[in-house]
């Protein structure tokens, strides 16, 4: 038994990485979970088309590599357990970001070039948004919040 004991309020994605941290370092955990283990990231019973559906995190993205770490860490496959789909960030009336399954960067330049509702100068805003990114491999000042990062490259 471990001298150092450390308890954790909440069960969710964030509590779980704190567990399994603490586990590692070789500390004695508690965790306390009100609803279930998974907080909201969990599928309920209800499906839509047939597809079950997702209470917690709808869109787990490339950028959660610590995420998909953590999986593997407590021995789960990342491939078998989450549904890869192509990023579509659209309102019921269609307006908004569809990309295309194709490979990078041809699904960013098609999906942002066929955005619906967009203005030209806005999609070739967020193009020259994107070519920053990938040349400063996707950091930025660690004190940017979204809307610096929004005003530096002039996005609407």
């Amino acid at each position: 038994m471990s001298d150092k004991r450390v308890s954790i309020v909440g069960g969710g994605w964030a509590g779980l990485a704190a567990a399994v941290s603490a586990c590692a370092a070789g500390h004695e955990v508690h965790l306390y979970e009100a609803s279930s283990l998974g907080g909201r990231a969990r599928s309920l019973a209800q499906t839509f088309h047939g597809l079950p559906l997702d209470n917690g995190q709808h869109i787990l993205i490339g950028a959660y590599s610590a995420t998909l770490a953590l999986m593997q860490q407590v021995g789960l496959a990342p491939h078998t357990l989450l549904r890869r789909m192509p990023l579509d960030l659209r309102f019921p009336d269609q307006d908004g970001l569809a990309l295309p399954d194709l490979p990078a960067p041809w699904n960013a330049l098609w999906g942002i070039g066929r955005a619906a509702g967009w203005r030209a100068s806005d999609k070739w805003l967020l193009l020259k948004a994107c070519v920053a990114w990938q040349l400063q491999g996707f950091t930025c000042p660690a004190h940017w919040n979204m809307q610096a990062l929004i005003a530096h490259h002039r996005l609407s």
